[in-house]
């Protein structure tokens, strides 16, 4: 009994084996007849980040009910391999993690997986290991190949900063420059008032406000600026009368001072000639001023400025006189009011009215200005002789970016307690490629002005070129906040994040734009994208490039080959990224293909 019962044990336990092993086989003899759809088909980067999505499909009376199975995704290059997360999936009745997969009417899985992307996986594929168990046994699955990758057509944003004369802020990546604060055109003026006494327009110095010194002394320097000879832009005579009387008799006498002060002016004038004359020994009909004819004109009556007056002083009742004016249409009782008022208020008599009769001569000119030539030559020469925002202006007239160095460099010596001269200076480092000094200048300049937004914009750029997108998005966040557009940075972040709709948004209307087309690209919309590198001035390598990715996915064969040629003989480093670019696989074997990047 004994050894019929161990033999009874015996025989289970070969068939258990037997049997367990006859359906791991049975798993590997029909795992083809499981179905993998893998999306997408071929891996692609987006914001930095590479997404897998496996939907599995198991046949039924395929997976043993005890059976456990692991799914490893691989992402194999000749430079190494990726272990994604696996899927686990097990039968009815086994332990352990996994989707339960019923042997009867087998059963499906879903799978989602998201990695960094990686360049050195450019060139890849996408393989599934799978490892079936059995209690004790286990076995190797066939390799499934899920998926090429990678296309990495995303990451291929550019930084190329621009003259900031050549975009504006936030139309481009450009180191910016600062405000030089030269204006090239001043006007300066000087102006001679005359007062007369009440109801008459006779000149007489005797008269209180005439003698007054302050009034003296303007008359003086009225004279001595006409003597100057500037280049005129404006000569104006103006002369009005109080408004306590007629209105007739107000416009008369109003014509009359203007002629009074005319007459006056033109003495001045001939007294200057006399004196030229003698200086210049010729004659005075021969002496040439600047001087423009002038033109009196006559106002009457100077309602705006009595008006002025009365609301600027310490009248207790200035509200209800102005009231008073403003409420009475009629000018003839408007003037028997003010008539009326002069009684009741002195100051108004001794103070409102007085300055009111009186007539103005105004004389603006442009203040001379050195040359741009001048200003251009000192600036390279003999800086100390150039105020700061002379030698900043000179850096604004020439192009060549040498003379623009060594112009930052001398403000810089001249005046170096202003931002501006190391900033502007790692601007044009920046655009010389010197990013290694251009740093230093513009986080000189950094402590200096704090939180200077074109400040900020600069050190943000040179991050970007030294692909620190973290700090360069920190600082050209912090520059917008600081009153510099960066719609169009803020667009590149968008790229580098995946949000394509929104870098199109930020980018606006800007055109003929390198990541504008990429970005358009990323959304699908071939045609814009194409038209924006079509229209390109000064096309580089890079947007020959991506045209020929447009074509590729546009199936334009022949554009494709065309641009794919003119961005490798611009620079040969293209041919190795195209060799093995996803974005012309079905490409790879074609012979115009391999001549293209020969």
């Amino acid at each position: 009994m004994k050894r019929s019962h161990l033999n009874l044990i015996v025989l289970f336990i070969l068939s258990a084996f037997v049997f367990s092993g006859c359906g791991l086989k049975k798993m590997i003899k029909n795992y083809p007849e499981v179905k993998y759809e893998v999306k997408p088909e071929m891996l692609e980067t987006n914001g930095g980040k590479v997404q897998v999505s496996i939907n599995g499909k198991i046949p039924p009376k395929y997976f043993h009910k005890k059976a456990m199975m692991e799914i490893v995704p691989v992402l194999q290059s000749d430079k190494g391999s990726i272990e994604l997360k696996s899927i686990k999936l097990k039968g009815e009745k086994a332990e352990g993690e996994g989707t339960v997969i019923n042997k009867k009417t087998g059963g499906s899985f879903s799978y989602t997986e998201t990695f960094d992307y990686d360049p050195k996986f450019n060139s890849s594929v996408l393989y599934g290991n799978a490892k079936a168990q059995l209690k004790k046994k286990s076995a190797e699955m066939t390799q499934i190949k899920f998926a090429d990758g990678i296309i990495y057509t995303s990451e291929r944003t550019i930084v190329n900063p621009e003259l900031a004369s050549q975009a504006a802020p936030g139309t481009g990546t450009n180191a910016l420059f600062a405000n030089h604060g030269y204006v090239k055109e001043v006007l300066i003026s000087e102006e001679a008032v005359i007062y007369f006494e009440l109801d008459r327009s006779d000149l007489s110095w005797r008269i209180p406000m005439n003698q007054d010194p302050k009034s003296a002394e303007q008359l003086v320097k009225f004279i001595d600026f006409v003597k100057k000879e500037y280049v005129v832009k404006e000569l104006t005579l103006n002369a009005w009368a109080s408004p306590e009387g007629e209105e007739s008799r107000n416009s008369k006498l109003s014509e009359s001072r203007s002629t009074t002060a005319n007459k006056w002016y033109n003495d001045q004038i001939n007294t200057f000639k006399k004196e030229k004359a003698k200086e210049l020994k010729i004659k005075v009909k021969d002496v040439q001023t600047v001087l423009p004819e002038l033109t009196p004109k006559a106002n009457g009556e100077d309602w705006e400025g009595f008006m002025k007056a009365v609301e600027a002083s310490n009248i207790k009742d200035k509200n209800a006189i102005l009231n008073v004016v403003r409420n009475q249409a009629d000018v003839a009782r408007r003037e028997q009011e003010i008539r009326n008022m002069t009684v009741i208020y002195q100051e108004i008599e001794e103070n409102i009215l007085p300055p009111l009769r009186r007539a103005v001569i105004k004389l603006t000119c442009l203040e001379p200005r050195k040359t741009d030539e001048d200003i251009a030559t000192l600036a390279t020469t003999e800086p100390e002789k150039l105020d700061n925002k002379e030698i900043f202006y000179a850096a604004t007239l020439t192009y060549d970016l040498a003379t623009k160095e060594k112009i930052y460099r001398n403000a810089i010596k001249t005046y170096p307690e202003d931002w501006r001269g190391y900033n502007d200076l790692a601007s044009v480092l920046i655009m010389t490629k010197n990013y290694g000094e251009a740093k230093t200048m513009a986080e000189k300049a950094n402590t200096m002005s704090p939180n200077n937004g074109l400040v900020l914009n600069n050190l943000g750029v040179i991050a970007m070129i030294n692909r620190d997108f973290a700090s360069a998005k920190s600082y050209i966040e912090s520059s917008q906040k600081n009153g510099v557009n960066q719609n169009y940075n803020m667009g590149f972040f968008a790229i580098k994040e995946g949000n394509y709709a929104k870098a199109i948004s930020l980018f606006g209307n800007k055109t003929c734009d390198y990541n504008v087309a990429l970005a358009q690209l990323l959304t699908a919309n071939l045609s814009a994208a194409t038209q924006n590198l079509d229209c390109m001035k000064n096309k580089t390598a890079a947007s020959y490039y991506l045209a020929a990715i447009i074509a590729s996915r546009s199936g334009n064969k022949a554009n494709m080959l065309t641009n794919l040629k003119k961005a490798c003989e611009m620079d040969a480093s293209f041919k190795a990224q195209a060799k093995d670019d996803r974005e012309f696989m079905k490409h790879f074997s074609h012979a115009e293909f391999l001549e293209a990047i020969r």
